[in-house]
Formats: C-alpha cells, structure tokens, sequence
C-alpha cells in the first residue's frame, strides 16, 4: 500500500476523511474532503502545508513524542475544530501525523485505536523510507559535484542505474546562499521527483531534470526551494535568499559546470544587490568578471590608468561617459537623459577625452572605457580613491 491508500484505510476505520502530513506539517496525501472542514485543513490542502502558528499551536500538546493518539480542542481564533491526531512513527521517531477533524468527541475508540495501530505504523516506515532515500540522493548529488572526476563519475553510474537521473538527461544546477552560515534542515525530500537536493552551511543546491526542455521547471523549484526556507526561517529570511543558477547542460557529466556557473551567480548577487535575488549566468553579462578572479587582480585588469584618471575627476563627467556609453554614443538621448544641452554635452566629452587620452571615436577606447566606469562600483570600496589620489566627488 502507498501513503493515500493507507489514508483511504484511516478514514475507512474512523468514518470521516482524514489528512497525512509529515513532521513539518506539509501535505503528504489526502481523500476526498466534505464541504464542511476548518480553514486550517482548507488552507492546508490549499497550500500544500500549513502555517507555523498553526504548526505552533498543535505542537504544543505533545504530538511529536506522543506514542499514542491526541485530542486537540478547537481554537476559534485560528479557524481550528477539535481533531484526533494520530502521530505517524517509524523505530521510535515521528515522521507525520494523521489528523481527523472530530468536532463531536466521538473518534478515538479503544477499538478504532487499535485497528489503525498497524496502518500508522505502515505510513512511518513508507516517510522513513522516503527521508532514507532523500538523504541517499543527497549523498549523490554532493558526488556528483565533487571536484574529484573518479568521485563525480562513480555519482553518474548510481544516479543511472538507480533511475534517478539518467546521464543524458538535460539538467540544471541551481545554488541558493543566505545570510547566515547556519545549516538549514529543510523538508528537501518535499521537492518535486525531478528536483534532487543537497544542502550545507548557509546553501542548498539543486540538480533539476528538465526532461524535454522545460524551462519552467526552474523557476517552479526555486519557489518550493523558498517556500522550505519561509517554513524553518519565516518570510523575512526566504526573501533574502540569493539564488544563482547555471547554464542547462546535455549530459549529468557536465553537471559541475552548471554548478560552478550558479555559485558564481550568487557570489555576483550579493556583490551587486541591484541586480535582484535570482540571476542565471547566461544573464549577466560583464558582471560575470567579478566572480573570475582575485578583486586586486581585476582591479589591475579592468581599471585602465587613463580611465582612473576620470574616475578621480568624478562628479558630472563620470556621469556623462557612462549615459554616453551606455546609449551607444547618441547624443540626443545623451543630453535628453541629462537634462543638458547637446553643445555642453559635447563640451563635457572633449573634457572627457582631454583627461584620459582616449578618443571617443574609437571602439576600442569606448570598450575600455565602458568597462572601467561599469565595474569600478564593484571592485572599488566606496570613496576609496583609485591610484590618480583624489577621491571621486572631490
């Protein structure tokens, strides 16, 4: 028997339909529903879990070290009827809870009790099993991504033969970082089949299996991935989550490139917040420097000496060089953008090109300059000067 037949049997014994969710009160399975349920079992199958001041408020009369059943009463204010509750345990640990709406007192029989003992008993070692094979996969996954070729192949043949993803199948990795460094212990197992996960201090990865290209997929696991985050942290903290993703990659042997392509994406998120919270490689254009080397290095590369010279300047000009660059050299939408006349914008440029030497004419002095004013912000602490000595604004 899988979980919702063993939900059909409890709500056979007992006589009313009945609900399963696992020990951080996500939905697992449920039957048919009367028209007549609380809003908390409505929210829940709505939802697909409930909310931590529900989870709070049943918490607190022991379910999850009961060996038995619980009665909880209702609790208007939360939109909660009485319930039988039916802890689901397997060796000793509770993996989920039966629930029962009971507003009447009459469920919970001696003999009701004992002839869904076994069923209880049977729907703990199916989530125990399914727990086992998350924290399996997990393992795998971390193979898969380790730098070790002998270690990540071996991952490919076990992810194959096991049927879990297959070596050519089409995937993505996608690396989330939060603030804090402390380990998470996320329902990962809650993901969807296609979606394995492993986690560490402060991240979770994820190796989606697109199947036929579905793009989708991507953004649908990023989601439950914060909605995981909202129910251990709150909302505040899923919010906060920077989530980077790789390039999709033919073949679960170039896994590691997608992977190394998301951990740059976050590192980059968190050096540019403007960029938002979610970033794919392929997206980010020049930004991507900041994440291929030494900042001191970059400096060296990117900050060419004449266009530091600008940045020392500051002020207007710096201003009027980026606009410039950034409109491909128009000047009408330059000085509309500026709120100046196209005579002093063209005065500002001569002065641009008087302090560094470059010659605005030119592709290849455009690009350096361009490049330099893009990822000064970056690479440059606020006010420090660069190696002219003033700083900029001065």
């Amino acid at each position: 028997m899988d979980l919702d037949d063993l939900v059909g049997a409890i709500s056979d014994a007992f006589g009313t339909p009945a609900v399963l969710e696992d020990r951080d009160f996500n939905l697992v399975a449920f039957n048919t529903q009367p028209d007549e349920i609380d809003a908390v079992r409505a929210g829940s199958i709505l939802r697909r879990r409930s909310t931590s001041d529900v989870r709070s408020w049943f918490e607190q009369f022991g379910i999850a070290t009961a060996a038995g059943a619980v009665r909880t009463p209702a609790e208007p204010s939360l939109g909660i009827l009485p319930r039988l509750c039916l802890p689901v345990r397997w060796n000793g640990v509770t993996y989920g809870y039966f629930w029962l709406l009971d507003p009447e007192g009459g469920l919970g029989t001696p003999a009701q009790l004992e002839a869904t003992a076994a069923i209880a008993r049977d729907a703990g070692a199916l989530l125990a099993q399914r727990a086992r094979g998350s924290r399996d996969a997990s393992l795998l996954l971390t193979n898969l991504l380790a730098p070790d070729d002998a270690v990540s192949a071996r991952a490919v043949e076990e992810l194959d033969s096991r049927g879990l993803v297959q070596r050519t199948a089409y995937v993505v990795v996608v690396h989330a970082e939060q603030p804090s460094r402390e380990v998470v212990p996320l329902n990962l197992w809650s993901l969807p089949r296609h979606v394995l996960a492993t986690s560490g201090e402060g991240f979770t990865t994820l190796l989606v299996d697109l199947g036929n290209e579905r793009m989708s997929l991507i953004d649908q696991a990023i989601d439950r991935l914060r909605q995981l985050h909202a129910q251990r942290l709150g909302d505040q903290a899923a919010a906060r989550l920077l989530v980077g993703v790789g390039d999709p990659q033919r073949g679960v042997t170039h896994a590691r490139t997608s992977h190394e392509q998301a951990r740059r994406a976050t590192k980059i998120l968190a050096a540019v917040p403007r960029l938002g919270a979610v970033a794919h490689w392929s997206q980010l254009g020049v930004h991507r420097l900041i994440s291929c080397g030494p900042r001191s290095a970059l400096v060296d590369a990117v900050l060419d000496p004449r266009a530091q010279r600008l940045l020392d300047e500051g002020g207007e000009l710096v201003r009027t060089a980026q606009v410039f660059l950034d409109r491909a050299g128009n000047i009408q939408e330059l000085a509309t953008e500026l709120a100046i006349h196209r005579q002093t914008a063209y005065y500002r440029l001569r002065r641009i090109e008087t302090i560094t030497g470059f010659d605005l004419h030119r592709g290849e002095d455009r690009l350096v300059l361009h490049l330099a004013l893009t990822m000064a912000p970056l690479l440059l602490p606020t006010g420090q000067p660069s190696q002219g000595g003033r700083r900029a604004g001065e």
